[in-house]
């Protein structure tokens, strides 16, 4: 009976939705803090009940959980770059199923020649999703980190918008990175080595492709056209922690996260961006134009089984 209702939640998600009218910042923020939410299914009053207790789920990420029956990679892939809905009733991120969403402010700080919210003085509020690209969440394994954000063009938070949206990662297959905040992320990864993930790496770029010609390379134009008559964008950005930010020695980067929120106060990560670089490691080629600034983060339902990233595509 579970399998059943699993099975017609992942249908209903998949289905075309409604011409998008944006959302608000506090519509948003409701669903990653799980404000007002009644699960009704048994599917998710079993989630939902995880994180209210208190713990962390541990979603797998491997053949089964990605291909298995009743799953649908490439339907969930078709609507990430055809559906700009924020969120949804229950959706399953087949892909960086575990994470924690952040909330603050884009703040464009530096002078720069590019358009829409690269531009100096250029603000707006953001939701954004840290995760891991494989199932592994803890400092003992191999993590690739993820970054998606949310962009609302707007200082008011009930202030309807249409949102932008960014998605990058550092490494693909993972590497032993100690802590999310000792990396750095792009919108063109690298693809890494790990012999144990080659198959399932392989079998999943193949149907990503048939969603969008170029899945490694998300990008970031969007951004450059918010309010701007002529866009000028770069080719490449990269996020990484700011100076100063106190770091912590959680193994699990959730956890790691929701503490240097805490420490922090107001958690800075520096926005860089390149037309000559897309190494995430490379100390020149990269211009720094500002920060995200994050002061709430959250582990919940909302962020792992509503939250939605449209992501762009290789010629938006």
């Amino acid at each position: 009976m579970i399998r059943k209702i699993a099975l017609l939640t992942l249908l209903a998600s998949t289905q075309v939705s409604a011409a998008y009218e944006g959302s608000t910042f506090n519509e948003v923020s409701d669903v990653i803090n799980d404000n007002n939410f009644a699960p009704t299914s048994q599917i998710e009053k079993d989630e939902f009940a995880v994180y209210q207790s208190g713990k962390l789920p541990q979603y797998a990420m491997n053949m089964g959980s990605v291909f298995g029956k009743g799953k649908d990679l490439g339907g969930n892939a078709k609507r990430t770059v055809t559906e700009r809905d924020d969120f949804y009733k229950r959706i399953e991120k087949l892909l960086h199923p575990n994470g924690v969403c952040v909330s603050g402010k884009w703040n464009m700080t530096e002078d720069s020649v590019y358009s829409g919210l690269f531009k100096k003085g250029s603000n707006a509020l953001f939701i954004g999703r840290v995760s891991v690209a494989m199932e592994k969440t803890t400092s003992k394994s191999d993590r690739g980190f993820g970054f998606a954000g949310k962009l609302f063009p707007t200082m008011n938070p009930n202030e309807r918008v249409g949102t932008t949206n960014f998605f990058m990662v550092d490494i693909l297959m993972g590497e032993n990175t100690p802590r999310f905040l000792e990396t750095g992320v792009t919108n063109e990864p690298e693809t890494g080595f790990n012999l144990s993930l080659i198959r399932l790496g392989l079998k999943i770029a193949n149907v990503l492709k048939l969603a969008d010609q170029s899945p490694m390379f998300r990008p970031v134009t969007p951004i450059a056209k918010i309010g701007a008559t002529e866009v000028k964008s770069p080719k490449w950005m990269r996020v990484s922690s700011a100076d100063g930010v106190i770091m912590n020695n959680e193994s699990d980067f959730r956890r790691e996260v929701l503490r240097a929120v805490d420490d922090n106060q107001v958690l800075k990560l520096k926005v860089e961006v390149s037309e000559t670089t897309k190494d995430r490691k490379a100390t020149e080629g990269w211009k720094h134009i500002g920060f995200i600034e994050i002061d709430h983060a959250k582990a919940s339902y909302g962020c792992d089984r509503r939250l939605h990233f449209a992501h762009p595509k290789h010629n938006d």
